[in-house]
């Protein structure tokens, strides 16, 4: 975490700085029943100061995904952002409140904006324009899928303000984009651009604009939410646990889900793949 300067580091208004919502799709065509799937949408919302966090803010965000999962009703979710940059990461004026405070090691879970994310079942599809420096960079790699302007940067500041990472950014990033790129990254706090984003496979596209990656962003929700739903949680844990084992540990894990997954298939689920008509 780490690394913005700004005018004000007030949690006055941390709701209106960080606005959550939750957006109706239609359900899937193939879906046995008619139920609608959600869609949950976090904005932060504080462009004056490139979006850099307050504690507040930290708080707001982490209480939107926590509700988001525990209220079980969103199927996949989309964090973006306004004004001219993603995030510039924490607050620097309110470095003292997020870095020193009092919370026991365990009680800090609750305000932990990747833990809350990374709790989360359902996929998260990052938007990032402009800026994402150090906790930005963070939040932005606790998202499953990223998206991407071309205006997009990434950097990381810790070894530039002299503060470890706390949020997963040295652990995350060299499995992404290979130990080296990591370092080169982490240990001369460099701009990624968006291209070579892309070319490392940090992102999984570039669009012209903050508006045309949303809209990207907004569509892969969508196809996500044409599938059936507990399988796309299933195997979201499935690929999350199995990329920190071995191979040999990952089969076992992918396996042993399966077949617990192919217990509870009952006979309207094999009817349902019966009456299948690709549409390839």
């Amino acid at each position: 975490m780490a690394a913005s300067s700004s005018s004000s580091s007030s949690d006055d208004d941390s709701s209106e700085l960080v606005l959550v919502e939750r957006r109706t799709l239609l359900s899937s065509p193939s879906s046995s029943s008619d139920q609608k799937k959600v869609v949950g949408l976090v904005t932060l919302n504080r462009p004056s100061a490139l979006n850099a966090l307050t504690f507040g803010m930290i708080k707001t965000i982490a209480g939107a995904f926590r509700s988001f999962e525990d209220d079980g009703d969103v199927s996949c979710a989309v964090l973006c952002a306004r004004g001219k940059g993603f995030c510039a990461g924490v607050d620097l004026k309110a470095a003292s409140q997020v870095f020193k405070r009092r919370d026991s090691y365990a009680d800090s879970y609750e305000f932990d904006v990747v833990h809350q994310m990374e709790r989360c079942s359902f996929p998260i599809v990052g938007v990032v324009h402009g800026a994402a420096i150090t906790a930005g960079f963070e939040i932005a790699l606790a998202c499953d899928v990223l998206v991407a302007s071309e205006d997009a940067f990434f950097a990381d500041t810790h070894c530039k303000w002299g503060i470890m990472p706390g949020w997963g950014l040295s652990q995350k990033l060299p499995r992404l984009v290979g130990i080296n790129n990591a370092r080169l990254a982490s240990l001369t706090s460099c701009k990624v651009s968006s291209g070579r984003a892309l070319a490392w496979g940090l992102v999984q596209s570039v669009h012209g604009t903050r508006d045309l990656a949303l809209q990207e962003a907004l569509r892969i929700c969508q196809r996500v939410c044409r599938n059936d739903e507990g399988t796309v949680r299933a195997y979201k844990s499935v690929l999350n646990r199995g990329y920190g084992c071995t191979y040999e540990e990952g089969r076992e894990l992918e396996r042993r889900v399966a077949w617990n997954a192919y217990g509870e298939m009952d006979p309207d689920h094999f009817k349902r793949l019966a009456r299948f008509k690709s549409k390839l």
